[in-house]
């Protein structure tokens, strides 16, 4: 009869274990490796390697707000003014306060050819912003989901114990309550999330049409590095919306998504 050895049961334990935790730490001193790469040839002024570096860093799964701006830098420097907007406003998105990228991004929207005027926002749309970021909506999730966990405890104690008294009886309303508003307010962010997907046009100039169809009509002619709104997708084309609120088709090809 084959005898249990549990010592190697725990030999092969430890060694998967330590394999499973090597491989993300592999990955990171990849990225960390390509990243330094990137930067030096970035330093060397070889901005397509840098480009190519940086990406394979991404790739790895880095993704730092100093990756972005070095990748915006150097499309820059290469006259790609559409890719350069696109990474410096991924930078921001990371960094809203970084003084160096907001100079840079600022400096590359003054060679954008389009200047249309920006439509407000409707008064809904700045609130459920608000709320967003006030409260994220995986940070609502986890807090409303710990809520009502305390919540059904509070029940099981006074079904178990028939506790009785008013300050039991508000902290169940309070709970459930407080509870179930995070959760609703984070599907309700899941659902209809507060901001449209971003993009920039990357052609030098494309236009706008009435319908995803080449031969449709032109509704706006806009140009390299406008930054646009995501609508809508079909498999090729994509519905979105400028800044002063004129919305239109353009195939997907000619946009990068911020």
């Amino acid at each position: 009869m084959m005898r249990f050895n549990f010592t190697k049961v725990i030999y092969v334990a430890y060694f998967l274990f330590a394999l499973l935790t090597a491989l993300p730490v592999t990955a990171q001193n990849e990225a960390v490796q390509a990243f330094d790469e990137g930067t030096q040839f970035l330093m060397d002024g070889d901005f397509p390697n840098a480009i190519n570096a940086f990406a394979m860093a991404e790739r790895a799964g880095w993704a730092s707000t100093e990756l972005y701006y070095n990748v915006g830098l150097a499309h820059y420097r290469m006259d790609h003014l559409g890719q350069a907007i696109q990474y410096l406003e991924r930078a921001l998105l990371l960094d809203s306060e970084n003084e160096k990228v907001v100079h840079s991004l600022n400096v590359a929207r003054l060679r954008t050819q389009d200047q249309f005027s920006q439509l407000p926002d409707p008064f809904w749309k700045k609130l459920h912003a608000w709320t967003a970021r006030v409260m994220p909506m995986r940070t609502a999730f986890w807090l409303g989901i710990s809520i009502w966990f305390g919540f059904g405890a509070l029940v099981i104690v006074r079904l178990l114990f028939a506790v009785r008294g008013d300050w039991w009886r508000r902290m169940r309303v309070i709970s459930g309550a407080l509870g179930a508003l995070l959760l609703i307010h984070a599907l309700a962010t899941s659902a209809w999330p507060p901001t449209d997907p971003m993009a920039v046009i990357l052609a030098s100039e494309v236009d706008l049409v009435e319908q995803a169809d080449p031969g449709a009509a032109s509704v706006q002619n806009v140009h390299e590095g406008l930054v646009v709104h995501i609508k809508s997708r079909t498999s090729e084309w994509t519905f979105i919306q400028i800044p002063n609120g004129i919305r239109g088709w353009v195939p997907q090809s000619v946009l990068g998504e911020i």
